[in-house]
Parts: C-alpha cells; structure tokens; sequence
C-alpha cells in the first residue's frame, strides 16, 4: 500500500512538473549610476533674514545642531552640528563666521570628554579649526549668555559650572585658548560694551567683569541684591543698548540695567502687567526680543502662577521701552516658547514652539503668520537671528 502510495505521488509531481511553463528570466536591470554629492555654496554672510534655530535633540542628545533658514522664502539652507547638549552657536559680528562650542565622548556617549569650540565659515558650513576648552562648560537648554563674544568679535567667552563657576576666554582671530577664569558664586555673560560684561549671582546681585586686550578676565564690582529669592529675575534678560539689559522676574516686574564702565546701575523698574492683568506672567525658553531701530520689545505671555516660568506664550505683548508702555497684544495661533526679532528696518519676527518641529515667519506689526518651515527637529529651543552689524552690509 505505502509502495502504491509513493508511486502515484511520483508520477503526479512528474506530470505537474511537464505541465509547468518554464519561469521567464529576471529582466537585466541597468546597473544604478553612483549618486553624486553636491555643495551649494551659500552666501558669504548672513543677511538680514536669516535665521538660525537651534534643537537639543533630546532624543539623540549626542547629535544636537543648529538649522540655518531663509526667512524670507522659507527655505532650508544647511545645518551646523552641535555635539552632546547643544547649547547655541556664537556668530562673528560680521555674519561671515559661526563658533560652536560642543561636547564629543571617546565612544559616543561615554568615555573621555573633549569640549572644544569649532569655527564653521557660514558660506560653506563645513567644520574648520578647533579649539579645545575646559571640559567644564555648561550643558544646559541654550542661553545666549553662555557663550557670548565680544562686541568687536575678538574674544568668544564660554560659560563653565561644574557646579564650580568660571569662564573660558577663546581668541576667535588667533584660534586658540587664552584661559579659564574662576567666577565664584556668578554666572551668565551679559555684554556690556566691547570688552566689559555683567554676571548673574545666586543671592540677586550682580557682579562687573571685564576682559583686558590679552583676553583674561577681571573682576569689578558686585552690587548689592537687586532681585529677591520670592521673584527672583530670570536667566534670559534681552540686551537694549550697548551697556544696557532688559531684565524681568518670574512674576513679571522689569528692571532695565546699565553695566557701563563696570559700574551697575538700575535705570528704571516698571512691570509687564496691569493690575487687573496679574494673571499674566512672562515665559518660555526664550520669552524676549527687541528690536533696536524701533525700540520694541516683544514678550510672550501666558496665564499661570508661581512657577510657569518656562510655559509658552498664549500671547506675544509689545512695548515701547524708552515710554515703559505696552503698544500691543498679538494672539497666536499656536502656542510659542521662542520669540524672536530680525534687527534691520524692515524685520521679521519669529516664533517656534517645542516639540512642534516649526519655525513660524510672523509680520512684527500684526503677529501674522507669513509663512512657515516645517519639519525641522522636534526639540527647537533658541532662535539666532542674524547679527545686527552683519544686517548693515549683507543683502
């Protein structure tokens, strides 16, 4: 029985397989041609609408960047790699150069830590020279404080807490490392003319520096508390003037400071809101711009208590600063956490929120969105307009 079994199943598959028509031959594919890389060479600085945004990239922290956009037709230009907790890029005051201080491990995310700043000429965004620093600087979400230059563009100044303070001094024109310079107690760099700076101390007070012509650090005078601990001022005040800062506190109340010639004076202290609108604080990663030739201030508001320091703007308000008045209130559309201004006399004001991966292009009158660019990383913090000196002469 197996045997006549085994049998009609052999003669079955051989009559299956007679029937069968012969599979055809694979088509011949034409070999795929290598693709070919290609560099757009951009212009050789910035002009007045472009922008720079900057993303964390929480996700993948080891690969924060900066993306460069064109404002004025929404288009993507390029991207600046950042390291390990990116924490903004210093651009020279020409527009023609970009510093980016960042963190790199020996095995991606361990091992030796190497903190160097890398100099990126902005007509190409390709990586040039290095130079190492302390390992030591702050990995936070970006403040412009931490890593200002100097007004001429001479020295970049890079904010250390470890938690122990200080600051290390780079000769951007010589490329190299001028020294590390304990701050006790003080932190955040505030320019205040070419060579001088103010710093932010733990009790409210605020202490002068200044840089001499070699570079190295100096220590002047601190005052006494400015701010108190039940509202104290935040870490992300707005310049207005060349030795003048815009300063407010959690709750809303401002104090316009001036550190000229190392001397810190309090010029003015007026609040945000009225007293019936004491609902409304200032807040975000980035709650302040100003724009010099008109002398606005944009803040973005929103409704919350003690300790929403950091929520996004419901609302953008605009200020005429030398009159301490507000001159309009903006709804948005969207929620924002970045506010920012372009500095030339026709300019553009720009929001993100993060977590939503948009740059909104706004018309600074209006608050009406012009235009959007979308797609850019998830986790954008800061947005870095061009710098003003560089508006005078690009186009």
């Amino acid at each position: 029985m197996k045997t006549l079994l085994a049998l009609s199943l052999l003669a079955l598959g051989a009559s299956q397989a007679m029937a069968a028509p012969p599979k055809p031959a694979p088509p011949k594919l034409a070999p795929l041609k290598p693709e070919e890389l290609t560099t757009v060479e951009l212009k050789e600085q910035m002009p007045p609408h472009w922008v720079l945004v900057n993303d964390i990239s929480f996700l993948h922290i080891a690969d924060g960047r900066a993306y460069l956009i064109d404002a004025d037709s929404g288009h993507f230009l390029g991207t600046i790699p950042g390291g390990m907790s990116h924490t903004g890029v210093a651009v020279s005051p020409d527009g023609r150069t970009a510093m980016v201080p960042g963190t790199y491990y020996s095995r991606g995310s361990r091992g030796k830590r190497t903190d160097v700043v890398t100099f990126y000429k902005i007509s190409d965004l390709m990586p040039g020279d290095e130079v190492e620093i302390p390992a030591k600087r702050i990995q936070s979400l970006p403040l412009p404080s931490t890593i200002p230059l100097t007004d001429d563009g001479r020295f970049l100044l890079v904010y250390n807490f470890t938690p122990e303070q200080s600051v290390s001094v780079v000769d951007a024109q010589a490329r190299k490392l001028v020294g590390e310079f304990p701050t006790p107690g003080c932190g955040l760099m505030h320019m205040t003319g070419s060579r001088g700076f103010l710093m932010q101390c733990a009790d409210g007070s605020l202490q002068a520096a200044a840089l001499d012509a070699n570079g190295a650090v100096h220590l002047g005078a601190t005052t006494k508390p400015l701010f108190t601990a039940d509202d104290p001022a935040s870490d992300k005040p707005v310049r207005i003037g060349p030795s003048t800062w815009l300063f407010t506190t959690f709750a809303g109340d401002v104090a316009v400071i001036d550190g000229a010639g190392g001397q810190i004076a309090v010029k003015a202290r007026w609040k945000l809101a009225g007293a019936d609108e004491s609902a409304w604080r200032p807040g975000g990663l980035q709650p302040l711009a100003y724009h010099a030739p008109s002398g606005r201030l944009f803040v973005l508001m929103h409704k919350g208590g003690a300790g929403t320091h950091k929520f996004p703007g419901e609302e953008i308000w605009v200020y005429d600063v030398a009159a301490a008045k507000r001159t309009a209130r903006i709804t948005l559309d969207q929620p924002a956490s970045a506010v920012a201004v372009s500095g030339d006399a026709a300019p553009l004001l720009y929001t993100t929120l993060f977590g939503s991966g948009t740059l909104a292009v706004r018309d600074p009158g209006t608050g009406a969105v012009l235009r959007k660019v979308e797609g850019l990383g998830s986790d954008l913090t800061l947005i870095q307009p061009a710098p003003v000196a560089a508006t005078a002469g690009a186009r």
